[in-house]
């Protein structure tokens, strides 16, 4: 064990420098193009990302982790928490199961990964499902973050925002809506989404999502509430499927801190 430490501190020591950036997939943009923003919806943006905790808390979240529960009908179909290392640009995810958590570690922006059963005694490597689990985990990773963080990933590197229209919320006002795409470089961001934002609030009250491959008529559509504050960033902690009434994501425990480098180092 003391051998392989060593051998760690002098590949660390080998490589230099860190990074004084955030890592993000090979070849997208460096920085968020104001200049080519819609005026409008850049901004409802701007007032988004303020109400919800500013862009400067957002550029000191190294690592964001959270918990969260998702029910169909009152009954739990899934429960787990996930890691977010923007730093280094990784993923921890654990789906809790009475025969064990499957707990998966990989990295974001690079091919890889592993996928480990948990029955409370050590971390196995499982024989079987690797390549589903590390699947189902970059799903769970793109379609949670965009729901946590969307007022932040807005104004991210590569973003493109338009604004369009009006649409009334559950109270009869109306809200903005804002088309959120991508940099088309980046392969873990595929959706496209539409926010509508409270006026008053500056808030998300409703996100939809267009999957790859599918029509602006075959969007999900979730109704988003709750706000709760972890470490200075408030997030949604309630999602209600709007064509699925009987299905609710709750979100909470968010923390924010460095990177815990002890949630991506696989067993011996």
């Amino acid at each position: 064990m003391r051998i392989i430490h060593c051998l760690a501190l002098v590949g660390l020591l080998a490589c230099g420098p860190g990074r004084s950036s955030f890592a993000r997939f090979p070849g997208t943009q460096a920085t968020f193009e104001r200049g080519s923003q819609d005026t409008k919806a850049l901004d409802i943006a701007d007032k988004a990302i303020a109400a919800a905790g500013g862009a400067d808390r957002w550029k000191a979240a190294k690592q964001l982790r959270w918990k969260q529960v998702v029910t169909n009908d009152g009954k739990q179909v899934l429960a787990g928490e996930q890691a977010w290392d923007r730093w280094n640009g990784r993923h921890h995810a654990r789906a809790r199961r009475e025969e064990g958590d499957v707990v998966v570690m990989r990295p974001l922006y690079e091919n890889g990964g592993s996928a480990y059963l948990d029955t409370g005694e050590k971390l196995k490597k499982m024989e079987g499902g690797t390549v589903e689990s590390l699947a189902l985990a970059q799903e769970r990773w793109e379609f949670d973050t965009a729901a946590l963080f969307m007022p932040f990933l807005m104004e991210e590197p590569g973003t493109k925002l338009a604004y369009e229209g009006e649409a009334p919320g559950d109270d009869g006002k109306p809200r903005d809506v804002i088309k959120v795409t991508f940099d088309p470089k980046d392969k873990t961001r595929t959706s496209i989404y539409r926010v509508a934002i409270n006026r008053d609030t500056h808030m998300i009250d409703r996100i939809e999502i267009q999957k790859p491959g599918k029509g602006e008529n075959e969007r999900l559509g979730y109704g988003v509430s709750d706000y709760k504050d972890g470490g200075g960033i408030k997030y949604p902690s309630k999602l209600q499927n709007l064509g699925l009434k009987g299905e609710v994501l709750t979100f909470s425990d968010l923390t924010i801190s460095e990177p815990d480098e002890n949630l991506f180092v696989p067993p011996l």
